[in-house]
């Protein structure tokens, strides 16, 4: 039988993921700033009149990166399920994730944490960030939404004796999530950085 055309709006969600995924490629291989709209169009197989469909402009296809980016990497380390371990669940899948980037390998220097396994260094991010307050802006939101989901774990932990009590659950989760920040920029600038001694302190900090 023929092969039945794809409906337009997939076809539109289609053209948008390829454009994303060129734009991971070229930003890991060349950073935020040195690949052309045309050399992300053309790594994707479309034109500028199809990016310009999707995206307003340079920075508003950096946010649809980062948040294609984080938000599977959140999804990902953030445990649901039995919500009386959660948060400790989330602690150790995001040291893990962090000790999966290693070390640094002697002979090529530092190693950038890259986010989600896409290629993408952490720092980059920040970069952009730092130069665009739409991006920051968003960026700013993803965080603060990983609190929110944080913050419930915590709070679920706390009812069931897990976590414990005689702390601010969101205030916890912001923590732990500025924790998270500052662990991927102790790596960026070579800080000695054991992921097991602090995934360990960290669990009985928040032990109930």
């Amino acid at each position: 039988m023929p092969r039945r055309p794809r409906s337009r709006d997939a076809s539109k969600r289609g053209t948008r993921e390829a454009l994303l995924h060129a734009g991971m490629a070229e930003f890991a291989a060349h950073g935020l700033d040195a690949p052309s709209l045309d050399a992300i169009c053309a790594r994707a197989g479309y034109t500028r009149g199809a990016f310009y469909v999707h995206f307003k402009d340079r920075d508003d296809f950096i946010v649809g990166v980062m948040e294609r980016v984080l938000g599977p990497f959140l999804d990902a380390v953030i445990a649901t399920g039995d919500q009386a371990r959660d948060l400790e669940r989330t602690v150790r899948r995001y040291v893990e994730s962090i000790g999966q980037i290693g070390p640094p390998p002697r002979r090529t220097g530092r190693r950038s944490p890259r986010v989600a396994g896409t290629g993408v260094p952490f720092h980059r991010l920040l970069e952009a960030c730092a130069r665009s307050e739409r991006i920051r802006g968003r960026f700013v939101a993803l965080l603060q939404e990983a609190i929110e989901r944080v913050a419930k774990a915590a709070g679920a932990g706390q009812a069931a004796g897990s976590v414990r009590s005689d702390v601010d659950a969101e205030a916890l989760a912001t923590l732990l999530v500025a924790a998270a920040l500052g662990a991927a920029t102790a790596l960026e600038i070579g800080l000695p950085f054991e992921p097991e001694r602090v995934r360990s302190a960290v669990l009985d900090l928040i032990g109930g």
